[in-house]
């Protein structure tokens, strides 16, 4: 791993089963850069995101964050966020309480979480939107809202599995340019 790597991939293989899915992929990413997985629907790109989050282990090849070989270690041991397609907010939980959530399982004060989780919001232009619930809001917010959950905890990696893409265009870009 040379230092100018902060996600570095080596020779991964990914097989399940008898399915090899990822075929010897090797990949670095200086600190800063935000990169971009492009190809046909059922290529890999997830299964490469899962990977580097540790929600999959490689069954070949390791895995650096920052320096470190972080191939054995879970997703608890890693500082990543992962927004997946697919939203994953608890509907049974305020806004607030899903955006906060990962600051309360860190024992964050309350006061921390209450002024973090209104920073976030902001930031997705839900501003003022803190005590609705899931099935009160559209789609796009939902996605805005699992954006937030992921940038209120500020890991040194945040991976996206197509968080935009419920997004219109003007919204799309204007997220883009406040997490780039």
């Amino acid at each position: 791993m040379t230092q100018s790597h902060f996600v570095e991939l080596k020779n991964i293989v990914k097989r399940f089963g008898t399915n090899t899915v990822i075929d010897t992929l090797s990949l670095s990413i200086p600190q800063g850069k935000m990169v971009s997985l492009l190809g046909p629907s059922g290529c890999g790109k997830t299964t490469v995101l899962r990977l580097v989050a540790g929600l999959e282990k490689p069954t070949e090849g390791k895995i650096f964050i920052d320096g470190e070989d972080v191939t054995d270690r879970s997703i608890q041991q890693r500082d990543i966020c992962m927004v997946f397609q697919s939203y994953a907010l608890f509907p049974h939980m305020s806004l607030g309480d899903n955006i906060g959530y990962g600051l309360k399982m860190l024992g964050r004060p309350k006061a921390e979480i209450k002024q973090r989780v209104a920073e976030a919001l902001a930031l997705v232009d839900l501003a003022g939107f803190e005590d609705r619930f899931v099935d009160q809001i559209s789609g796009g917010q939902q996605q805005r809202v699992a954006l937030a959950r992921a940038l209120i905890l500020k890991p040194k990696v945040l991976l996206f599995d197509e968080p935009l893409s419920n997004l219109d265009a003007n919204l799309r870009r204007s997220m883009r340019e406040k997490n780039s």
